[in-house]
């Protein structure tokens, strides 16, 4: 792999974090929005308390991406020493943030989430027995479920393509 090679691969790869984070903090701007208008226009306590969670947790995904897995600025990418070894370790440090999606992006949606669907599937308003209460909760807690497991598995396959950049820089190296 040539040098002009590698730093079109790691102007490629910082343009293509900036592009997903940018969806990321545009996707979280609309689930503040959202869950912050339920927060006080839903005159239900938990759904409101739930609502106010999920908000929350949507600012501190913000945050750990920011933390985690920020781009590079086109600075260091034109200061770096080792072109290689910068590329290099901008993969791995987007690997890790990868890696770790459960903790850091659906981890803090979960307690608000529970909050927020028993706060739907059991408020006092909802003339239903309690075997159709907790079906709905367990259905849609089942949708959450599905919809997180596709983000983890998603996660995990970006890794792996990492993981075979990676291999393919230190073979070239």
């Amino acid at each position: 792999m040539s040098l002009a090679e590698i730093h079109t691969r790691a102007e490629r790869f910082q343009t293509r974090i900036r592009w997903r984070n940018a969806v990321e903090y545009v996707a979280a701007g609309f689930v503040v929005a959202a869950f912050g208008w339920m927060a006080f226009a839903i005159p239900l306590p938990t759904v409101q308390a739930g609502a106010a969670l999920i908000a929350a947790g949507a600012l501190y995904v913000c945050w750990k991406l920011n933390e985690l897995g920020r781009a590079a600025k086109t600075s260091e990418l034109d200061q770096a020493a080792s072109l290689t070894d910068f590329h290099r370790a901008e993969l791995l440090r987007q690997r890790a943030a990868l890696s770790t999606v459960w903790r850091w992006y659906l981890g803090p949606f979960v307690p608000g989430l529970l909050v927020f669907l028993g706060g739907v599937a059991f408020a006092p308003e909802l003339e239903a027995p309690l075997a159709a209460r907790l079906s709905l909760f367990t259905t849609s807690l089942g949708f959450v479920g599905i919809v997180f497991a596709a983000v983890a598995w998603l996660n995990a396959m970006a890794v792996k393509q990492l993981d075979k950049e990676i291999t393919a820089l230190d073979r070239a190296n």
